[in-house]
């Protein structure tokens, strides 16, 4: 792939996405989400912006020019340095070992060049942290599950109180090193990360089963949190599928909020959680609470989550900074509470992709999602004409 110049860049307000380049995949130039950059540079096109994806290394801080690649007549190409974008979408990891420290300086040197951002920094390592963002919600009048910093000890003290629970990473993502324990109907303690599983017969042992299991990682400082189970059944004699559900709300060329779309990800009961990374699917939000919980339920849990989603982003916009877009999860609860499980602040739109292609719903269902996800892909560029002075 030859470099080429990019003719009209300097006229064109342009936005630039921040990424990774993985050096180990030949077919795909910025790994899985190449297919959702695309998308972006088309949408960007349609709306007379130029888009430019780049890896933290692309960029010239000391010029003030990167040498992105953007997608043309149905391909990918290089280009010469050009002048730093006018906006930044930030979709590169915060907290992967290898890329977030080159990463972090280039946020911090475009920050410095007065470059808005989509999603600023502040939003984005508030999203990263799970216990940061549960501190900054418990102020919004939400239901939340039960959360605290995990420590020796706490386990057997939470199952005093709760007959399910969940071990999570402060700053994981995608379900990853996620140890779920639950109370099985004989009365024994199951614990499961990812396909593994183990079971033990009293709360004391739980502990242990933890710490042979992580090598005791899980009680470095900060490094877990504990958190209430949410179900909207029992544990011990489940019959639903697991679920949660997904809110993705953005800003549109007014700055003003929008419940782009919902979907529901459905998995199988024996897996500890419902992320599409696990092997989960995706659903209509409706249709699947009408199958598990009932037409009743589902308008009033339809009901909370949009008045959920409204509160939080416009409360995060005000107490944090102005943000153009954000991932919701919600589960509900055997109270019919709709919980609040956690924030995305790179929300991925998969789960809508899977819906317009999926063969096993009506064509006016794959017609309905094949919006969203355009909608979805095209709202971040119109918020970003927002942010660009004159």
């Amino acid at each position: 792939m030859g470099q080429i110049v990019m003719k009209g860049q300097s006229s064109r307000v342009s936005v630039g996405i921040l990424t990774r380049r993985p050096p180990d995949d030949p077919v795909r130039m910025f790994g899985p989400p190449t297919r959702f950059f695309e998308e972006c540079c088309a949408a960007g096109e349609a709306l007379g912006l130029q888009v430019l994806v780049f890896d933290a290394k692309d960029v010239c801080p000391e010029t003030g020019t990167v040498s992105p690649a953007f997608f043309h007549e149905n391909r990918w190409q290089a280009c010469e340095p050009v002048r730093l974008p006018d906006v930044l979408y930030d979709r590169a990891a915060f907290f992967d070992p290898v890329y977030a420290s080159p990463a972090h300086r280039i946020r911090l040197a475009l920050i410095e060049a007065g470059i808005p951002f989509i999603n600023p920094v502040d939003i984005l390592r508030l999203a990263s942290n799970k216990w940061d963002s549960y501190l900054r919600l418990a102020g919004y009048d939400l239901y939340l599950p039960e959360t605290e910093p995990l420590v020796p000890g706490r386990i057997v003290q939470w199952l005093d109180r709760y007959e399910h629970i969940y071990l999570k990473p402060t700053e994981g993502s995608q379900g990853t090193g996620i140890i779920e324990v639950a109370r099985s109907e004989a009365g024994r303690w199951q614990i499961q990360k990812g396909s593994e599983r183990r079971e033990v017969r009293v709360r004391a042992e739980v502990e242990r089963a933890v710490i042979e299991w992580t090598g005791n990682r899980v009680f470095w400082d900060g490094v877990y949190l504990i958190q209430e189970g949410i179900s909207p059944e029992p544990v011990q004699t489940r019959t639903l599928p697991r679920f949660d559900l997904r809110a993705l709300m953005q800003k549109d060329e007014a700055g003003v909020w929008n419940l782009t779309g919902t979907v529901a990800r459905v998995n199988r009961k024996d897996v500890p959680t419902s992320n599409l990374s696990t092997g989960a699917w995706s659903e209509e939000t409706e249709s699947t609470l009408d199958a598990f919980l009932g037409v009743c339920r589902r308008r009033a849990i339809m009901e909370d989550m949009e008045a959920s989603s409204f509160a939080i982003c416009r409360g995060l916009d005000r107490d944090v900074r102005p943000f153009g877009e954000l991932g919701i999860d919600f589960i509900p609860d055997r109270e019919n509470r709709l919980r609040v499980i956690e924030i995305n602040a790179k929300p991925g739109r998969s789960g809508f992709k899977r819906l317009a292609l999926s063969e096993e719903v009506s064509e006016s269902v794959r017609k309905r999602f094949r919006q969203i996800r355009e909608v979805s892909v095209k709202r971040p560029f119109l918020y970003a004409r927002t942010l660009v002075k004159g």
